[in-house]
């Protein structure tokens, strides 16, 4: 959906409710207890493995996560755990008392079945799993294909993860790239690591897990956008690091519209609006955030420094 010339889910901090199946629509539409979480609370973050040793694709998501690795140290541990069964999976899920998961592997969904997670040489659906999940993580980040298929039946991983008590389910409507998804999830870490905790102190309140994941995804189309034009020549690198910069503080400082403040930049190195408006609709097109969909209710993980958090609970108590 085409917003003053940007997507829906780019111009404004969304998430969606999928409407199928009706149960599920109807339990995400009634009023959600918060989930109140602490920058703290995530130290920890877990990585589920699920590729063979062999694949093409194995090792891209933890080279891209040794590059961010000495910014966050600091802030959190990522713990990998390789998966290559439902047993694995159901134990890892159980065994994890962090709010953040994120599924390294294949997906697929074929027309009229169920989709399906890949766990080395097991095909995985996880409805099955209702009655043996425990414990699931509020936030689940499938960086794999065809998660939430645009074209498929209403069966996808990520309204699976839904059912199986999850919260926010960042998923995937068209096939990913593996490089791109591998860095998109390094990026989304980092900003757990720094943002979140920089955020909360600047704007002396709590932050929505929407705004991170929103703000994520602009950040991404920015990337995107700013390449696509030093492709092309129409931009140096120095351009591109500056302005770079300057969106990438319109989106965290809250800017009510970031990308006009990119657009009114390179205006300024002599581009033109009409040049800008098609090289803006190319990089929307072809951007890897488009691949992405938030789905569940990510506006009800409130995140916030600890004595706020505490008297929240203090409160409900």
């Amino acid at each position: 959906m085409d917003v003053d010339g940007l997507p829906l889910f780019i111009r404004k901090n969304c998430s969606r409710i999928p409407v199928t199946p009706g149960n599920l629509f109807v339990d995400h539409l009634a009023a959600k207890r918060r989930v109140h979480l602490t920058p703290e609370d995530f130290s920890s973050v877990l990585v589920l493995s699920a590729l063979k040793r062999e694949d093409p694709i194995a090792g891209f998501l933890e080279t891209a996560f040794e590059v961010f690795e000495p910014q966050w140290r600091k802030n959190l541990t990522v713990t990998y755990k390789t998966i290559t069964s439902e047993a694995d999976l159901i134990d890892a899920l159980n065994g994890f008392k962090g709010p953040m998961v994120i599924f390294d592997g294949h997906g697929s969904h074929t027309a009229e079945e169920p989709a399906k997670l890949h766990l080395g040489d097991e095909a995985v659906d996880v409805w099955g799993l209702r009655d043996r999940i425990h414990n699931m993580p509020p936030i689940v980040v499938l960086s794999a294909c065809d998660t939430h298929a645009a074209d498929r039946n209403h069966a996808t991983t990520a309204n699976g993860f839904m059912s199986l008590g999850a919260r926010a389910v960042l998923s995937s409507v068209l096939p990913l790239d593996a490089r791109d998804a591998a860095s998109f999830a390094a990026r989304l870490v980092y900003r757990v690591s720094e943002f979140v905790p920089g955020a909360i102190k600047l704007f002396d309140q709590a932050i929505t897990w929407t705004e991170v994941i929103s703000g994520l995804l602009r950040m991404q189309l920015l990337t995107d956008f700013l390449r696509h034009l030093e492709g092309k020549n129409a931009i140096d690198h120095d351009t591109y690091m500056r302005i770079h910069l300057e969106g990438n503080e319109a989106i965290n400082g809250r800017a009510v519209d970031p990308f006009a403040v990119v657009l009114d930049a390179l205006e300024k190195t002599g581009l033109t609006k009409g040049s800008l408006k098609l090289d803006l609709d190319t990089a929307v097109a072809n951007s890897s955030a488009l691949s992405y969909l938030l789905i569940g209710r990510p506006e009800t993980i409130i995140i916030d420094d600890r004595d706020r958090v505490v008297g929240q609970l203090n409160n409900l108590d």
